[in-house]
């Protein structure tokens, strides 16, 4: 009897763990310096004259992140089987990566203003794409488990 639940996918479960790491990361600029929501990139005008929306943003971020982890997680078969679970990691995947390839634009953006001083946003998105890169290594490998059957 086939079950629904995959086949331990360290591929699916680092990126899991790492989704759930960020949510929290996410949820935590709620108590953040206005000059470290500056370094990160983060809304700052929001936090300064709207802070209630940037709570309300920073826990609907970290929501959807923590969501993409439980996915991960479920496709490791760490959880229980979460329905469309297939296309669900395709999307992340593709998230992960088009947020990984800005680093294009970074890195032009770092060549032509050295002074700015703005290498962390190409770091940010190299870690994008190795997470999203780690997804797919582990999408490919549950696609070939054949497992899922209501994608």
């Amino acid at each position: 009897m086939e079950s629904n639940k995959p086949n331990k996918n360290i591929f699916l479960l680092i990126g899991g763990l790492f989704s759930l790491a960020f949510a929290i990361f996410q949820v935590s600029a709620i108590f953040w310096s206005s000059s470290l929501v500056r370094y990160f990139g983060g809304p700052l005008k929001m936090q300064l004259e709207n802070p209630f929306m940037f709570i309300c943003v920073c826990v609907l971020l970290g929501a959807i992140i923590a969501i993409s982890g439980l996915y991960a997680l479920s496709g490791a078969g760490k959880i229980s089987y979460l329905p469309f679970l297939r296309t669900m990691l395709i999307a992340i995947t593709l998230v992960y990566i088009l947020r990984g390839l800005a680093i294009v634009n970074d890195l032009r953006i770092i060549f032509e203003h050295p002074d700015l001083n703005l290498i962390r946003f190409a770091v940010f998105s190299f870690i994008a794409l190795c997470i999203g890169l780690i997804h797919l290594i582990g999408v490919n490998l549950l696609f070939q488990q054949g497992r899922s059957k209501n994608s």
